[in-house]
């Protein structure tokens, strides 16, 4: 056991993720950096980070520097203050999900180390783990901006690069665990994480598989986003086959709705997704539902697979949704 404190590796802890000692109030960043004091705390409030009083030396170079990334954003003809802010907002809310669950990854493993009672331990843990997964964190994100690189210079390639780029047009999928509630109520927390963690694993793989991509995942829902029909109708199937446990606990029902979307900071939003979460809520488990417009694109596809109609759907905001599930032929 060492001789340090968990005061004084709370204070290392924090140093060497700030990247330096916190010497600047927030008027000292707002004036070095040339910004007004209101914008900064404009700013500060949309990365998700509680307000600081402005006496305390809570600010490092790296929070100046880190202004001057945003003040060379306004100085593109595209960004104002709003866009700015609503980046800012898109990653505060990402970035605070992603640090949650990596600080539980570092508690797992400093406790695993059986390092967990000694502070100076636990530092040098920390030393170590945080440049892997930022630098992996790092390498992640650039793999999936060439993917989406390459689809932006393929529609601006083509005729797709006169549109205005508000609206792209895709097949959104909601895959749903059935019964989660109630299954959650049956078995223990440890039991419930391994569910969760298969559920999410594999529909992540599945909708990679098949070219599409993962939205964002509610707990036991998932959003998805594909721009083909029939790989989108795959995703579904192969779902349904690989997200069950061996003790049948997971079962999925899933809603497909094909049509216009609004990409907005990583999120889809419009009618498209509505209609897809209500198809979603009154598929039978193991089934998957197609609205009408993703049935007519699976027709047009000529898909090697069985389109049967139920009766028509009246949920709120959509009274006349006439879906077909949709099934593999063998």
């Amino acid at each position: 056991m060492s001789d340090t404190s968990w005061s004084e590796a709370r204070r290392e802890v924090e140093d060497f993720l700030i990247g330096g000692d916190r010497t600047l109030r927030r008027a000292d960043v707002a004036e070095q950096a040339g910004v007004p004091l209101e914008q900064t705390g404009r700013l500060w409030s949309a990365l998700g980070f509680p307000r600081v009083p402005d006496d305390v030396e809570a600010f490092a170079e790296s929070d100046l520097e880190a202004l001057g990334y945003v003040e060379d954003l306004l100085s593109q003809d595209a960004f104002d203050e709003a866009e700015a802010l609503a980046i800012a907002r898109t990653l505060g809310q990402s970035m605070a999900r992603l640090a949650e669950w990596q600080a539980n990854l570092l508690r797992r493993v400093i406790a695993e180390r059986g390092s967990a009672d000694d502070p100076a331990a636990v530092v040098e843990s920390v030393r170590s783990l945080v440049p892997l997964i930022e630098q992996l964190q790092a390498y992640t994100w650039r793999r999936h901006l060439l993917v989406t690189a390459g689809r932006m210079m393929s529609a601006l390639a083509t005729e797709e690069g006169a549109d205005d780029g508000r609206t792209t047009t895709a097949a959104v999928g909601f895959a749903d665990i059935v019964g989660f509630t109630s299954l959650s109520r049956r078995i223990d927390a440890d039991e419930l994480r391994s569910l969760l963690e298969r559920f999410e694993s594999v529909s992540n793989d599945v909708v990679s598989r098949y070219g599409g991509r993962i939205v964002k995942t509610l707990g036991d829902e998932v959003l998805f986003v594909c721009g083909d029909v029939g790989a989108a109708c795959d995703i579904a199937f192969a779902l349904h086959d690989e997200v069950p446990d061996p003790d049948e606990r997971l079962a999925l029902r899933i809603g497909l709705a094909y049509g216009d979307v609004l990409p907005r900071y990583g999120d889809v939003y419009g009618p498209t997704v509505n209609i897809a979460s209500r198809l979603t809520s009154h598929a039978r488990p193991g089934t998957t539902l197609l609205d009408d417009e993703m049935t007519e694109a699976v027709r047009a596809a000529e898909l090697d697979v069985e389109l049967r109609t139920v009766p028509p759907l009246h949920v709120r905001g959509y009274k006349h949704l006439k879906p077909h599930v949709v099934r593999r032929t063998s």
